[in-house]
């Protein structure tokens, strides 16, 4: 189901209890509906806000997200040993 007219996907930015910061997108028809979906999704006491940055159409449709669907996008990363030189 595509996204309706009146609405949107917007990133948010996230921040963690450890101050690391992850990525979602949330289908909504505002930007404060966006944060405020996110916010019902993530841990109490982390935070989101929302960020400029706009996806391309053919991202969007990639995503293909139905109004007041909220995804995590951050790429999980494993830990990295530290260098010796």
């Amino acid at each position: 189901m595509a996204i309706p007219s009146d609405a949107g996907i917007y990133l948010v930015r996230v921040t963690t209890d450890d101050r690391e910061h992850q990525l979602w997108v949330a289908a909504a028809v505002s930007q404060d509906e966006a944060i405020n979906l996110v916010l019902r999704a993530i841990p109490e006491g982390w935070t989101a806000a929302p960020l400029s940055n706009k996806l391309k159409p053919a991202e969007i449709e990639a995503l293909n997200m139905k109004p007041g669907e909220v995804r995590e996008l951050t790429l999980k990363r494993p830990d990295r040993a530290p260098r010796t030189n």
